[in-house]
């Protein structure tokens, strides 16, 4: 996700220098939440141990890699029992991550600010979850400052189709779609700043 968008910059911005362009998801400024819902009522689970790094090669943008991924057992819905359950119907000891590596991109919405870059980029990559991947297409908030990278991106996931089971509660199942919520934010290294000034 962080290396598409370093990728757009680069791309947007003129010629771009041949030196790598390397940063890091900083997880005390980032935060992922899910929302759950069931027919009575909805719940949010939020987790700030988000971990991510990125590398882009300008010249070879094909060796360039992102990853983004949290701890399944570090969400907090603030229902010990709740998180007890979501941790057991998703196997959190034996799939401890949920992660996403992003695999293309393109703009839709692109330009230069009084603060920087800003815009959206439609991302798509592969979501690892519960021990399976399926492809993950998003489009995705950008804002580039001269020295960091903010995204904010929104989309939905099956439980389903990630093999979780649905859990009861007072009767009713749970909701198949849970919502993901990410704000992240990435501070680039010293040495890669001068590739996106």
């Amino acid at each position: 996700m962080l290396f598409s968008v370093l990728l757009a910059v680069l791309g947007g911005a003129g010629p771009a220098p041949a030196q790598p362009v390397r940063g890091v998801v900083d997880s005390t400024a980032s935060v992922i939440h899910y929302t759950g819902t069931a027919p009575l009522h909805e719940w949010t689970g939020t987790s700030r141990q988000v971990e991510g790094r990125f590398a882009l090669d300008p010249d070879r943008p094909d060796s360039s890699r992102a990853v983004i991924r949290v701890p399944v057992a570090s969400f907090d819905s603030g229902n010990d029992r709740r998180d007890r359950g979501m941790r057991d119907v998703t196997e959190a000891e034996t799939y401890p991550y949920v992660t996403f590596r992003g695999t293309a991109f393109a703009p839709a919405v692109w330009g230069r600010g009084a603060s920087g870059y800003r815009g959206s980029w439609a991302v798509s990559g592969t979501l690892t979850f519960h021990g399976q991947t399926h492809a993950l297409a998003d489009t995705v908030r950008v804002e580039l400052a001269a020295d960091s990278v903010r995204v904010r991106a929104r989309f939905p996931v099956s439980l389903t189709q990630f093999g979780v089971e649905r859990p009861g509660i007072m009767g009713f199942t749970v909701g198949d779609t849970i919502r993901i919520d990410a704000q992240l934010v990435g501070p680039l290294v010293s040495d890669s700043l001068a590739a996106v000034r």
